[in-house]
């Protein structure tokens, strides 16, 4: 897969997540109220930050021969552990609605599923195209 390839699906990814949570958002703000629908959003913006920190840290790891492997591997745990310290922040001493804000860190990633609904739609829909 070409770099290029790669930022398109990357910039997919990250548009899909970005109205999922936003439509969510809304929907919980309409339904449960202004702190549940910002607690969704600020879940979603945690996912957000968290996919662009990976990408950030799989480039340092795969494109810079200088960075040592170790670095990279301890950016990348420090990542995954700094998701559920967020979490506790958000939810211990903001007082906003904890279900809401780790359902707003799931639909951003259900971007990753609908793209992959998405391009086996696409891959489908041209096969069949080409068979008649």
């Amino acid at each position: 897969m070409t770099p290029r390839a790669t930022k398109s699906i990357e910039s997919r990814l990250f548009w899909i997540g970005a109205g999922l949570v936003l439509a969510g958002s809304i929907l919980a703000g309409l339904a449960f109220g202004f702190r549940n629908g910002l607690s969704f959003l600020s879940g979603g913006a945690l996912g957000a930050i968290n996919l662009l920190w990976l990408r950030h840290a799989l480039n340092a790891a795969f494109e810079s021969p200088k960075r040592p492997r170790r670095m990279a591997l301890a950016g990348f745990f420090l990542r995954l552990l700094l998701i559920p310290l967020v979490l506790y922040v958000m939810i211990r001493f903001l007082f906003w609605g904890t279900p809401a804000a780790v359902a707003g860190l799931a639909v951003f990633y259900c971007s990753v599923f609908v793209e992959g609904v998405l391009g086996a739609l696409d891959i489908r829909s041209s096969q069949h195209g080409r068979a008649q």
